[in-house]
């Protein structure tokens, strides 16, 4: 429920509706929307051919290895300002299945969660006693059999 009182960034202490300090962990990128100090957009805005699976992200090794030089940082700087940076907004972390408000948070390998998670759902978060239990559901369904249609359209008749 929000307060009066606004929140206060964990990271770098901005209160709601500042701009984080440069580096936070806590700001998102104007451009994509992710965490912006681990975002790729500042390569692909100053028109790197930026790729997560080349070895060296299809950067210049020395812009791999050093990170942007001082004059495309400044650029990247300017490009942030002119596009907006993110104001701190505290949006409160929801268990995407029962709707439980700041659930606790716990690691489930990709692959696990990929078999049980619809893809659409992947990104939201999922309490533990939900995630329990939408296992325990797909398990148990994966394991019952299913009635043949020819079964259900004869149940059908009886009606």
């Amino acid at each position: 429920m929000p307060t009066d009182k606004p929140a206060t960034c964990h990271d770098c202490g901005c209160r709601e509706g500042e701009i984080h300090e440069r580096g936070c962990d806590m700001e998102n990128c104007p451009f994509c929307g992710h965490q912006l100090i681990s975002c790729s957009c500042c390569y692909k805005q100053l028109g790197y051919d930026y790729h997560w699976d080349h070895p060296t992200s299809g950067l210049p090794q020395e812009v791999f290895e050093h990170g942007l030089p001082p004059e495309q940082q400044a650029q990247w700087e300017a490009m942030l300002k002119a596009k907006g940076r993110v104001p701190y907004i505290q949006w409160p972390n929801l268990c995407a299945y029962c709707g439980e408000l700041w659930p606790e948070m716990f690691r489930v390998p990709d692959e696990e969660w990929a078999k049980y998670i619809e893809l659409g759902m992947r990104r939201e978060m999922v309490c533990p006693r939900c995630w329990r239990l939408i296992k325990k559901r797909i398990d148990a369904g994966r394991a019952r059999k299913k009635p043949t249609r020819k079964k259900v359209e004869k149940s059908m008749q009886r009606y």
